[in-house]
């Protein structure tokens, strides 16, 4: 446990005491141990202070200002876990000190995150995720994303991701984390969006991560394709159907994407399309063993000797 006070930070320390955290009204005793702890908040006695505002927690009860101060000085005792466990607190009975938490609590994840301590860095912003997620910083929302993503937590991964700055330089990572979060949370609709984001921008030298997205773009191109044909609109299906064949991948697709393409192209009246698109599941599938291969055998017979 690291005491965070610093003699230079007393005017901060004295702001906070006296204004930010906002003085309510007190009972005579109450009052007075809350004077003394400001006073010695003000000093760098923290320890000192922190017990003085136990002894008015004890008189008043857990009144927010109270609170208020207890968190703040234990932020800068270094006892982080206790801050934490009061302004989770606080900020469930009182959301306008949000911007104090989010300070205290900002300065404390960095400090776990100069450690190489992830899990802390998480676990401490998570009241002010919760209470207001824009006082969190973009860095550090970055760095949560990343950490809930790489956890295979994507449901809270992907507001964080979704939070960062949009602008035409946007790291390729981001765009990979966002798309594959939609994905596993079911939305293939708004993951091919980022996918196609990142693949404009991602080094072309067959890295792993590379890979994985056109592998998962095309996966998606397919589930996407699906629905569309089944909503009847057969020209977007096609679409996605051309840019999977296109993109290669997943190999286990390709046949029954050609098969796909060839019952919409069938279902347009584009017969000669639609054979040439099942003739190439037979290539795909030279052995015929398929299932798929059987069903595109059976659309070219009836494309070509009817019935």
């Amino acid at each position: 446990m690291t005491p965070r006070w610093k003699p230079g930070r007393r005017s901060v320390v004295a702001a906070m005491a006296f204004g930010l955290i906002g003085l309510t009204a007190c009972t005579k005793a109450g009052g007075d141990a809350l004077g003394r702890g400001d006073r010695l908040l003000t000093q760098g006695r923290t320890d000192q202070a922190i017990a003085e505002y136990r002894l008015a927690e004890r008189q008043q009860g857990e009144d927010p200002s109270i609170l208020a101060r207890l968190a703040h000085a234990y932020v800068l005792s270094g006892d982080d876990e206790t801050a934490l466990q009061i302004y989770s607190q606080l900020l469930r009975a009182d959301s306008s000190y949000r911007y104090q938490a989010a300070a205290d609590l900002t300065a404390a994840a960095r400090d776990a995150d100069g450690r190489g301590n992830e899990e802390e860095m998480s676990r401490l912003l998570e009241p002010v995720v919760a209470s207001d997620l824009s006082l969190v910083p973009a860095d550090l929302r970055r760095k949560l994303g990343d950490h809930a993503f790489d956890q295979g937590d994507y449901a809270d991964a992907l507001p964080l991701l979704l939070s960062l700055p949009e602008d035409p330089g946007v790291d390729s990572r981001v765009l990979y984390e966002t798309a594959r979060s939609f994905e596993e949370l079911g939305g293939c609709g708004e993951a091919l969006t980022y996918f196609r984001r990142y693949l404009d921008v991602a080094p072309g030298d067959g890295s792993a991560e590379a890979n994985s997205a056109r592998w998962h773009y095309g996966n998606c191109l397919y589930e996407v394709a699906t629905q569309q044909r089944q909503a009847g609109r057969s020209d977007h299906a096609l679409a996605s159907l051309d840019s999977l064949v296109a993109v290669g991948v997943p190999r286990t697709l390709q046949d029954r994407a050609q098969y796909l393409r060839g019952e919409v192209l069938l279902g347009q009246g584009r017969s000669q399309e639609a054979l040439e698109a099942f003739e190439s599941v037979l290539r795909l599938d030279p052995a015929r063993t398929g299932p798929v291969a059987r069903q595109a055998e059976e659309r070219i017979r009836q494309i070509r000797y009817g019935g």
